[in-house]
């Protein structure tokens, strides 16, 4: 969630700091007045926490994640529209990028269009379209670092510190607390390897040698920690030399990563405040205060862009940022909104459906790509309209003085290889997951359970197969996901896949084929039994739920049922 923030190409991106004097007046600090930058950008991670938390408390798991996770998606989607309507509004960027925003939305929309298109006419679920949404995933977070990252060089504008210096360590700090945040949640890394592997038949997570996530936590932790006592160091060198130290930098550092790990991360705390929490709950209130202060920081590059003559779009984009004021900002949010509520709406027809999908992933992939350099602070006219002090910008050329915009074709080459290769390898893979049944096996059991109750024995057989067959392609995704990621779900999803893969291939589908049960299949059968009893009472020592796909309310009382009901059975077959 990339923004002002990518603000630091790192040699300049606080480079007019070193021309201010050290003692600069803390009002000047503030980016949008004390007031405003406390509700939408310092205390704004806190704020949205504690109304989430309200919300579980007054409606309840069930509803509160409900609405927070619909508000994030419809929030998501609106945030997109301010990076548009800067790009739209500010005359000289867009003269400089011409090609690059003209032709931007061709290749993903055109893509995600002809895939969808496949898709329809074979018939698919339209939903397969989400493969292509991994890519999201895997900018998301570095835009959302970036954005982060991009405040502190603003608010550390008046520091006096040497600009290189400055924001190398504010990059060092932010990307170390980070990382080691979203690989302590113990949820993101496990689910993109997972994704990549069911839907794209990309086997990342197979190659991943046993311990290596839990190792790259405690790397990224000691990391974290030697990051903090560089950066602590780094202050009171500062504070020796006479440079201006931001407290209200401080201070966001305090509130986003402290509200990013209580929501991100497993923790008696969020348990015992909103039981039934979720990375996923957390991951959308982070979300929440991340498009809050992106719509506050665009509002007020675009209102200081139109009090300049000629640079803003003339007509209504001008006129209503240069007047401003809360009904002005109340529509635009409102818009924004607007916007974010059609993209990400619903339809029960395939093709207009088909469209929304196809619009929000090209929404999505724009506003990370445009983020990515619009929001340069080396570059002049952005120091300008975030109010930053006029200095050089430490060395490194600006478009904005130098270069020349890029001709359509290099354009459409450098799109075809930026967005082009990662989707069609995505693609391919794909498809090949798409060639085969891919119900889960949950389904199938029923299915043939039906059958067989109805005598009809050959049908039930056929779907038996296939649920043995979609078991035996999970099992090892199962395994490798219980040992990379060990949890009360995962394992208790594992258990259940290793008995019924056992029962399936040892009884079930021998007696349907008029087959008589060996006496070694039964004692490998009792074998599996009791491996599956071992991952239960594993899912049961381990904090959280063990529900999962295809058994969303399995609780506790029902794990301990189900030990019994297998420990019984297990006898019988030795009896």
């Amino acid at each position: 969630m990339n923004s002002p923030g990518y603000a630091a190409s790192l040699p300049g991106a606080s480079a007019a700091a070193a021309a201010v004097p050290a003692h600069a007046g803390a009002q000047a600090s503030w980016i949008l007045g004390p007031r405003r930058d406390l509700l939408f950008i310092v205390a704004a991670p806190l704020l949205v926490l504690v109304l989430a938390l309200a919300l579980f408390g007054w409606r309840g798991a069930a509803t509160a994640t409900s609405v927070i996770l619909l508000t994030h998606v419809v929030m998501t989607v609106a945030h997109h529209l301010p990076t548009f309507i800067r790009v739209y509004g500010d005359v000289e960027l867009f003269r400089r990028h011409k090609w690059t925003f003209v032709l931007a939305p061709l290749l993903p929309f055109g893509f995600a269009m002809a895939v969808l298109t496949y898709i329809n006419l074979k018939g698919y679920p339209v939903e397969n379209i989400l493969y292509l949404f991994i890519v999201l995933a895997l900018w998301d977070p570095w835009h959302f670092l970036m954005q982060h990252y991009g405040f502190t060089r603003i608010y550390d504008r008046h520091s006096g510190a040497p600009p290189q210096l400055a924001a190398r360590m504010d990059l060092l700090l932010s990307a170390c607390c980070f990382i080691a945040i979203m690989l302590l949640c113990g949820d993101w890394l496990p689910s993109i390897l997972e994704d990549l592997y069911v839907t794209a038949d990309l086997p990342l997570l197979m190659l991943m040698p046993a311990g290596m996530i839990a190792t790259m936590e405690h790397l990224a932790v000691v990391a974290a920690i030697a990051a903090g006592g560089a950066y602590a160091f780094y202050l009171l060198h500062g504070l020796r030399r006479g440079w201006r130290i931001s407290g209200i930098k401080l201070a966001l550092y305090a509130s986003f990563f402290a509200v990013m790990y209580l929501a991100y991360t497993p923790n008696a705390w969020m348990q015992s405040w909103a039981p039934g929490w979720s990375f996923k709950v957390g991951f959308a209130v982070v979300g929440i205060v991340h498009m809050t202060q992106y719509l506050a920081i665009v509002w007020h590059y675009n209102r200081n862009l139109a009090r300049h003559e000629g640079r803003a779009r003339p007509g209504l984009f001008a006129r209503l940022h240069a007047r401003g004021g809360w009904w002005i900002g109340a529509a635009y949010v409102a818009l924004c909104l607007a916007y974010g509520a059609l993209l990400s709406g619903q339809h029960d027809a395939r093709w207009p459906m088909s469209v929304l999908l196809a619009l929000g992933f090209t929404s999505t992939l724009l506003h990370y790509y445009f983020d990515g350099f619009i929001w340069k602070v080396r570059h002049q006219q952005n120091r300008e309209n975030l109010d930053m002090p006029q200095a050089a910008s430490g060395g490194e050329a600006s478009w904005w003085c130098h270069g020349k915009p890029r001709t359509p074709s290099a354009v459409l080459l450098r799109q075809a290889l930026y967005f082009g290769v990662p989707m069609l390898v995505l693609t391919v893979g794909a498809i090949g997951v798409w060639q085969r049944p891919n119900a889960g096996y949950v389904g199938y059991m029923l299915q043939a359970h039906v059958l067989n109750e109805e005598g009809r024995v050959d049908e039930a057989a056929r779907l038996a197969e296939q649920a043995l067959a979609t078991m035996t392609r999970q099992l090892p995704l199962a395994e490798r996901l219980a040992e990379l990621q060990p949890s009360a779900s995962r394992d208790a999803e594992l258990a259940f896949l290793v008995h019924d893969h056992a029962r399936y291939e040892r009884l079930l589908l021998p007696t349907l084929r008029g087959q008589a049960v060996s006496v070694d299949a039964r004692r490998q059968y009792r074998l599996e039994i009791e491996r599956a009893i071992t991952w239960l009472e594993r899912a049961l020592a381990r904090p959280g739920t063990p529900a999962h796909p295809g058994r969303e309310t399995l609780s506790a009382d029902d794990v301990r049922h189900v030990i019994e009901v297998w420990r019984r059975e297990a006898a019988a077959i030795d009896s």
